[in-house]
């Protein structure tokens, strides 16, 4: 009895639990069917918000390009905009350059006209002179006429002359020297006497040549010397050899980090290549800047080092004939672009040339000579012979009116830093001459 009892209870349980899990299977399935709908659901919504999102990022991407386009446009529009104003900026120092020009003109206008009154008058004072000069050489003339008479020709006596029948005397002149056959031309006076004598009857003839009357000598009027044109030049260093010694210092540098630099210069180079002509070096670097040269075969160039080991190539061979050119050479880090002007044509440019690069404060600067160490050791082969004048520095770009403005003599723009009256040693044998214009550096 106890075993059945239990047993019906062991089964009443097991139909219990059998039922408990019926229903919690049926739960179970319940539950997965709705969140497989509702999975689904969410597979459909994300598919949906996906593909929304595709959408506007083709939107975007189209909006993006068309916003770039608008930007290119407009950073051209924004060059050309520049490029306009320098091209106004150049033609406002054209045409300042041209008035000034004109200036000039007239003034070397007046100069003229005042110089053809002046020989206009020296012409009318010489005509004068010449008739004075006529008067007193037929004067002259009137006074040997009356000198010569044949009377005192036939008082002669030539008696005890042993020579019979026909003589002939002439007086000798001594021969004038080169000189004086250019300064004036004197014909020498002929006097010639024949002398016939017979048994019968002594018969004498006698003629005189007069002298010729001297040529007045036109006094020469000096003749005026050529104006000098290019007067912005100050002062001129002399580079005489290749040494080590032969270097010009100056008393101040770069007080200020430089990200533009312009270097112009008057250059007469007296061998066949170009050495250095300048070098600045600091503590960290010996080439911050460097117009380097050597005496090499291939002297047609030097090299423009800005921050050692980036440089470019610069073409001189046109300016190596021993005569006085103009170069400017140009820098600027915003774009890395550099300039090299040859009297007053570009010779050679470029980007991309240490773009955002500065070059230091606080270095050494020096003239003639490379150095491989702040202030010195210097290579004799690497050393700038000629002469150098008119040198000047300035922390900007110069535009090409004005580096046409100092190629022409008419000044310096504004802005200078550093120029030769900054230098403070000259060291060897380098020579330091003033002279104010070009045509007076010898």
């Amino acid at each position: 009895l106890a075993f059945s009892t239990t047993l019906g209870h062991l089964q009443s349980t097991v139909d219990k639990i059998s039922y408990s899990i019926d229903t919690h299977f049926r739960l179970l399935t319940q539950q997965y069917d709705s969140l497989s709908r509702d999975l689904s659901d969410f597979k459909a919504s994300t598919d949906a918000v996906l593909s929304s999102v595709e959408s506007w990022n083709l939107k975007l991407q189209k909006k993006i390009k068309k916003l770039d386009m608008r930007a290119t446009s407009l950073e051209r529009a924004l060059r050309a905009t520049r490029v306009s104003h320098r091209l106004v900026h150049e033609q406002k120092v054209a045409l300042s350059n041209l008035t000034h020009d004109l200036h000039e003109h007239r003034n070397h206008a007046a100069s003229v006209k005042a110089h053809q009154a002046e020989v206009r008058d020296g012409m009318r004072s010489l005509q004068s002179a010449l008739v004075k000069q006529q008067i007193q050489l037929n004067q002259l003339e009137d006074r040997m006429k009356s000198l010569v008479q044949p009377s005192g020709l036939h008082s002669r006596s030539f008696s005890q002359n042993p020579l019979q029948g026909m003589q002939h005397v002439t007086k000798p002149q001594p021969k004038p020297s080169k000189k004086g056959r250019m300064q004036k031309r004197l014909p020498s006076p002929r006097q010639t006497v024949f002398q016939t004598e017979s048994h019968s009857q002594s018969k004498e003839v006698a003629t005189e040549d007069t002298e010729l009357p001297v040529r007045h000598k036109i006094p020469q009027l000096p003749l005026p010397q050529r104006a000098a044109t290019i007067c912005n030049v100050n002062s001129m260093l002399l580079f005489p050899s290749t040494s080590t010694e032969n270097y010009a210092t100056f008393r101040k540098g770069f007080t200020t980090s430089l990200h533009e630099i312009s270097i112009c210069t008057w250059l007469r180079v007296d061998v066949g290549y170009m050495g250095t002509l300048l070098s600045y070096a600091t503590a960290d670097s010996d080439n911050k800047l460097v117009l380097y040269g050597r005496n090499i075969s291939s002297a047609g160039s030097v090299d423009f080092v800005i921050g050692d080991p980036v440089y470019r190539e610069l073409p001189i061979d046109n300016i190596l004939d021993n005569r006085w050119h103009h170069m400017c050479i140009i820098w600027s880090s915003i774009e890395g672009q550099y300039w090299q002007y040859t009297d007053r044509r570009i010779t050679s440019t470029g980007s991309r040339f240490q773009k955002g690069y500065e070059i230091p404060p606080g270095g050494t600067l020096i003239l003639g000579q490379e150095q491989d160490s702040v202030g010195g050791d210097f290579d004799e082969a690497e050393a700038f012979v000629g002469r150098v004048a008119g040198f000047a520095i300035w922390t900007r770009v110069l535009s090409p009116g004005e580096v046409s403005w100092i190629a022409t003599g008419k000044g310096l723009p504004r802005g200078t830093v550093i120029t030769l009256d900054d230098v403070d040693q000259v060291k060897g044998s380098v020579k330091r001459i003033s002279c104010g214009c070009l045509e007076h550096c010898t």
